[in-house]
């Protein structure tokens, strides 16, 4: 008559639910592809759970070799998982390879033995538990320091449990107890209409750690609930662990896409405008100069050499603005062609020798042989006035990029030029104008 502990029953439903979990979060966001693997880990750790402590009315190798075997393919697909995540840049393969093979000569060797029960406990996750640990030091090196965790986490559960349990069994095993006395079990000798009673109490014996179970009658096969608690607690926190993983990094890639550029890496505009009113509503930002760039003759660019070679400007100009920001200043895309950065505690000084090292650095750049001629790019500055508003300081710096433009392009102009100059400014309506997308004019 066959016999399995309940709690581990219990842990297995729920090790099943896990799986349903991830295959619901696969199915709303199919870019979660692991999830898929995971799921099919949590389905074979449900059958190591459910069959570990199964008891059958002889000893059944093939159910230890199921029920650890279950076990060990579990931890490969969650290492496989792991891999096609990115969490780690080495093959899973020759790992499973190497452990598989450690599993099955250990399997061999105990079924070859007759080895009781709790041999196979303390024993059968031998090769699991360096698989576990082999992938834990690979994701650890990988930098997916959430991943290495978790592996820890499943190794300390794992050992825990194959360290504490045996005590119960080889109690409840032992020499003087055959198998038929199990609950549930009958004695050759007695009236199979009657099932034998609860063992007694077992003698004092020590098992592996010093544990034992409460005194008083218990199945023999029945795990402490304590430990079955912590493989419930340790799978949960796996799932959990995973699942709020992938789940915060698709978040962050959704709110990357949200604010910024996708071809430049920039701040888009909205993005742009609130970190840079928040920045200017910060004592300690002052002063703080607005920078706008524009591209001289997009327009030149995108007809003659193609949109292919418009974008590869673009994304250059993106790419020096990141690199001299170094996120520290925001910095964006505000129109097609039209870029814009805001310098804390910075003057004029600053603001124009940062805006010269962008202008030379896109000028030095090499664009193939589509563009004839060297790519240039305009910029206006303005320093930012006390109780002055965003878009009033954009106008301002609006206005000094105009200058720029009208007074030859490749050139950097501020606003206190086009204060001294004012026939340099442009007209009065056009200062005033928060819309910078003004290539098909220019």
């Amino acid at each position: 008559m066959a016999q399995v502990d309940v709690f581990s029953l219990a842990a297995a439903v729920t090790a099943l639910l896990l799986a349903v979990a991830l295959l619901v979060a696969y199915a709303i966001n199919r870019r979660l592809r692991a999830f898929v693997w995971w799921a099919g880990s949590f389905v074979l750790l449900s059958l190591w759970l459910a069959t570990a402590t199964l008891r059958l009315g002889a000893p059944v190798a093939w159910v230890f070799w199921v029920s650890w075997g279950s076990l060990f393919a579990a931890a490969c697909l969650v290492a496989y998982g792991l891999h096609r995540e990115g969490a780690t840049r080495v093959s899973p393969f020759g790992r499973i390879l190497a452990c598989g093979a450690l599993f099955v000569v250990i399997a061999s060797a105990l079924t070859l033995l007759h080895a009781r029960p709790h041999y196979w406990f303390l024993i059968g996750p031998i090769p699991t538990l360096i698989f576990m640990a082999w992938s834990a030091v690979l994701v650890y090196r990988a930098g997916a320091w959430g991943y290495g965790l978790t592996l820890i986490a499943g190794v300390a559960t794992i050992t825990m449990l194959s360290l504490i349990h045996p005590g119960g069994l080889a109690r409840a095993l032992a020499p003087d107890r055959p198998f038929s006395a199990l609950r549930g079990g009958f004695d050759g000798a007695s009236d199979p209409g009657h099932a034998i009673a609860l063992n007694p109490p077992p003698p004092p014996m020590r098992g592996v750690l010093d544990f034992a179970p409460p005194p008083g009658p218990h199945p023999p096969v029945e795990q402490p609930l304590t430990v079955t608690l912590i493989t419930v607690v340790a799978l949960l926190a796996l799932a959990i662990a995973l699942v709020l993983r992938d789940m915060l990094t698709e978040l962050d890639r959704m709110r990357e896409r949200s604010t910024t550029d996708a071809m430049t890496g920039l701040l888009n505009r909205v993005t742009f405008e609130e970190t840079a009113a928040a920045l200017l509503r910060e004592p300690s930002a002052s002063p703080a100069c607005m920078i706008l760039f524009d591209i001289d003759h997009f327009k030149r660019i995108n007809d003659t050499a193609g949109h292919a070679a418009g974008d590869r400007v673009i994304a250059r100009l993106g790419l020096l603005l990141r690199e001299m920001t170094a996120l520290r200043h925001p910095a964006g895309r505000v129109g097609g062609e039209e870029f814009a950065v805001i310098l804390g505690s910075s003057d004029l000084a600053a603001a124009r020798l940062f805006a010269d090292t962008i202008r030379t650095g896109l000028s030095a750049s090499d664009f193939g042989e589509e563009i004839g001629w060297g790519v240039t790019v305009s910029a206006g500055i303005a320093l930012h006035r006390p109780g002055e508003n965003l878009h009033a300081l954009m106008a301002r710096a609006d206005a000094a990029l105009y200058a720029a433009k009208n007074s030859g392009r490749d050139q950097v102009v501020t606003q206190d030029i086009v204060d001294l100059h004012p026939r340099h400014s442009a007209p009065a309506n056009l200062a005033a104008s928060l819309d910078l997308g003004r290539s098909a004019a220019v």
